[in-house]
């Protein structure tokens, strides 16, 4: 009998493995989501050209990409959850 990963869910009524479903956009995505847009909408109104406006969006959403998976890496979660108890509240 087929063993599920972790990444798949299993009915208990059938014996073919469903696959998981995804996960949903944190609040930190969605943060970073709003602000590209709002800087794109900016740069609009501005009178900025079409291609330099898709340009800077291809690099905000690239360098999204990097800061949100470093900040999601276990030994940064694990220094963030330190300077937390060390910090005043």
């Amino acid at each position: 009998m087929h063993t599920p990963s972790r990444t798949e869910r299993r009915d208990p009524r059938s014996t073919v493995p469903h696959p998981a479903t995804p996960p949903r956009i944190g609040a930190g995505e969605a943060v970073v989501i709003i602000v590209i847009l709002i800087l794109a909408a900016a740069l609009t109104v501005q009178g900025t050209p079409p291609g330099q406006v898709l340009q800077v969006l291809a690099e905000a959403g690239a360098l999204s990409v990097i800061v949100l998976r470093a900040w999601s890496l276990a030994p940064l979660r694990m220094a963030r959850s330190a300077l937390s108890a060390v910090s005043p509240a």
